[in-house]
């Protein structure tokens, strides 16, 4: 006897290759992306994109390269560790974070994750070691699919 189990997101979202509108109920909520945004972490480290592929985000195979400042300068020698997150379904990757890896003056390489949907997704950059109370700048951007 064989037990088939199916899990996954009953929202009617389609995972078809049609563009989407990032107005729609989907993306509510989203920033426009750009390679301009940026965002401050509570220790005041402010987040930055280098560049991003594809910009912006979209289902499938996305890599980030970010930069780190803290007001006096390039921030080097840490770990930020991105943590994407579906906030409409709960989830968010496996694995679940991806650290960058210093690639010198404050420039971080972000490893290939893959947004195995469209919709909202927030982005936390967690600059605190793991097991610390979080250092997290959020961006929130659509996946239009």
């Amino acid at each position: 006897m064989w037990l088939v189990l199916a899990l996954g997101c009953t929202d009617d979202v389609t995972l078809d290759d049609a563009p989407r509108d990032s107005a729609t109920a989907d993306c509510d909520g989203a920033a426009p992306f750009s390679l301009d945004a940026t965002a401050t972490t509570p220790s005041g480290v402010t987040v930055g994109f280098v560049a991003a592929v594809p910009a912006p985000p979209d289902v499938g195979d996305n890599t980030w390269t970010l930069s780190l400042d803290d007001g006096a300068g390039a921030v080097g020698g840490a770990a930020p560790r991105v943590i994407p997150w579906m906030p409409l379904h709960g989830h968010g990757l496996v694995p679940a974070e991806y650290v960058g890896v210093d690639a010198g003056d404050g420039v971080y390489d972000v490893p290939l994750f893959d947004l195995i949907m469209p919709g909202v997704w927030e982005f936390s950059v967690d600059l605190a070691p793991v097991g610390e109370a979080p250092d997290a700048a959020t961006f929130t951007f659509c996946a239009e699919g």
